[in-house]
């Protein structure tokens, strides 16, 4: 993404943690902004995407969930501030905005039943407006996906209904937020979830029955759909997906990993492999996919399993290279599978491995996950990274800890070269963490507290501007 034209004092890194006060936890750091690198090794920027640093879930559509900003480093002093949400189960996503006339940001957010705006000064950090859109708090379909768009609008969805909300005055980061626009999808389409920027501008969503449709982005005219087959009890709309800069889609269902194509008019299959991802009926193989490489790159994609021990899943994503000989017993997309070492299915719900990798060129960093409720003390320890060697075809391990938990989608800056996340040790407080990239080694450990406002709900990790 291209620099903020201001010039800011230093970079925080903002929480949204869950629990009984459904809090927004930030850390200020009081340090300044080191030389920009040449990214060399980002994917294609999509130029629909918004100018920001995290735009989109995972952070853009590789959904690398990676940031150009500098984080907490060495030195830096920290402090912790709160700002209300509207009350109800916490977003597991926070998105940054792009800059207002005046060079601020907002972060945006949303509950099981609103969405909110939160505004971030070295002066001032709260929530300024919110916008109720369901009301059955029990229900948490409206946490899993935003699209933030041009001109501070953002779109969302509650059952089959896109909504589209901007602000009275978009170049006030205090103005009001209103709804601008309810789009509502034909009834064969079940629950909308899980939008996306493709790299022609258009929009796309997947639905709970496993229908994949494409929006215009200026009419939200529905221009194409297409059908995932699906078996019986097979569940299709979990995950996020991922979508390279030829318009291919690549998604996970409950029992397979598959490539769909978006060529301007149609929408049609590339492969599809069925797969046993572990897990449950209900999540399937929990992370999003996350695409390595590009141009002459190696063209991978990479998912995390719920087997026990769970595995690092890598599969060729577009051509297969004819000189692969392919791993044995295993079908030739298959690129790599490795064995994560202190990394499963939490006990807790039953649930998935949900916490996506975050990346960086051919490098994939994650975490174990301890749940969405608030963690125990005594929790699933494991942090791994690996990377893919081209020359040899081989995903081979970096480092492991076995010794700490990031219950988080982790967040790698490229400017400091430091990994993020926080997590809970059987002290039974909660500690945010800063790791060397290239070694696993603690940098910082910085200490939060034992309430489960800190607790990290799975993804609110996001590195901003001050």
């Amino acid at each position: 993404m291209k620099k903020s034209n201001r010039q800011p004092v230093g970079p925080k890194a903002a929480l949204a943690p869950a629990g009984a006060k459904f809090v927004l936890a930030i850390f200020w750091l009081l340090g300044s902004l080191i030389a920009w690198p040449v990214f060399a090794q980002l994917p294609p920027v999509n130029p629909y995407l918004v100018n920001s640093p995290f735009p989109a879930v995972h952070g853009g559509s590789f959904r690398q969930g990676n940031s150009s900003l500098p984080g907490l480093q060495p030195g830096d002093k920290v402090k912790i501030d709160f700002a209300e949400t509207p009350f109800d189960r916490v977003s597991p996503w926070l998105l940054y905005s792009e800059a207002y006339p005046n060079g601020t940001h907002t972060i945006w957010g949303s509950t099981s039943t609103h969405l909110f705006k939160a505004v971030s000064t070295p002066s001032e950090f709260k929530v300024v407006s919110s916008y109720q859109i369901d009301k059955n708090p029990m229900i948490n379909d409206l946490s899993w996906s935003m699209l933030l768009m041009d001109n501070h609008r953002i779109l969302t969805y509650d059952d089959n209904i896109l909504y589209l909300f901007g602000e009275e005055n978009n170049s006030d980061p205090h103005s009001k937020t209103v709804l601008l626009k309810k789009i509502e999808m034909p009834k064969q389409i079940e629950t909308v979830s899980k939008l996306c920027r493709l790299y022609d501008g258009k929009i796309a969503f997947a639905s709970s029955n496993g229908i994949l449709g494409i929006l215009d982005d200026q009419t939200f005219a529905l221009l194409a759909t297409y059908q995932i087959p699906l078996e019986r009890r097979e569940i299709a709309f979990h995950n996020d997906y991922a979508v390279d800069d030829k318009g291919i889609l690549f998604i996970t269902t409950s029992k397979k990993m598959l490539a769909v194509q978006w060529n301007g008019q149609t929408i049609a299959p590339k492969w599809s492999l069925a797969m046993d991802f572990g897990g449950n009926r209900f999540q399937g193989v929990g992370t999003t996919p996350t695409l390595l490489g590009h141009g002459t790159d190696d063209k991978l994609v990479c998912v995390v399993d719920s087997q026990t021990p769970a595995r690092m899943l890598t599969f060729w994503r577009d051509e297969i290279p004819a000189d692969w000989p392919g791993l044995p017993n295993q079908n030739r997309r298959i690129a790599a599978i490795t064995e994560l070492p202190n990394s499963k299915p939490p006990k807790m719900m039953f649930a998935a491995v949900e916490n996506s990798p975050t990346a960086y060129g051919y490098s994939i960093a994650g975490a174990q996950y301890n749940g969405l409720l608030g963690q125990p003390c005594d929790n699933l320890k494991g942090i791994y990274k690996m990377t893919w060697h081209p020359q040899t075809n081989e995903m081979k391990m970096d480092w492991v800890r076995n010794d700490l938990n990031m219950n988080n989608v982790l967040v790698y800056s490229i400017a400091s070269d430091f990994l993020y996340g926080s997590g809970r040790e059987s002290d039974c407080n909660y500690y945010y963490y800063t790791l060397d990239w290239k070694t696993g080694k603690t940098i910082r450990r910085d200490l939060m507290g034992n309430d489960v406002k800190f607790d990290d709900p799975g993804n609110a990790n996001i590195i901003e501007y001050v």
